[in-house]
């Protein structure tokens, strides 16, 4: 009896691909997501790749490109990759209701998380132009106005740091 634990983790992913194929978006996406769940975010990129590739014109294939660039963000913490993905996303469904989202998100982490101001301007600049009566417009006017401030020198934030 051969054990799974034996069983080079090449071979697992082959298989993983390999029961994929007569998968339907939605069962590829609830796939995605139980990986992601069970702290496998690498294979659940895997399976969400295969999923916009599979079903291109599907309406999850925008939510995967989304998913995966969330997954580099929160899980692999792979900030450059996961503004990347969200490019995509913007490039290859220009329509998707996501794409505010990732628009502001690429402006989020090069605000917050890579500290780079002249960058998030310019996507906090570009969503404003294009979204100003997004429901995530107000925050990014808020991002805008104290981009580059300490929490506290921001009036409404200073009492976060007493």
């Amino acid at each position: 009896m051969i054990k799974i634990k034996n069983i080079p983790k090449n071979i697992l992913l082959l298989t993983l691909i390999g029961c994929s194929i007569f998968k339907s978006a939605d069962e590829l996406f609830l796939d995605a997501e139980r990986k992601r769940n069970n702290g496998e975010p690498k294979e659940s990129i895997i399976i969400l790749k295969q999923l916009i590739s599979k079903f291109t014109e599907h309406e999850k294939a925008s939510e995967a490109q989304y998913l995966i660039a969330e997954i580099y963000y929160r899980d692999l913490r792979d900030f450059s990759k996961s503004i990347e993905e969200y490019e995509k996303l913007k490039n290859n469904f220009p329509n998707s209701s996501k794409v505010p989202f990732a628009l502001f998100m690429q402006g989020f982490i090069y605000a917050n998380m890579l500290s780079d101001y002249d960058f998030a301007k310019t996507y906090y600049s570009e969503f404003l132009e294009e979204y100003s009566n997004h429901e995530l417009a107000e925050s990014v006017s808020f991002e805008l106005k104290y981009l580059g401030l300490d929490i506290k020198e921001i009036p409404t934030l200073k009492h976060l740091t007493k």
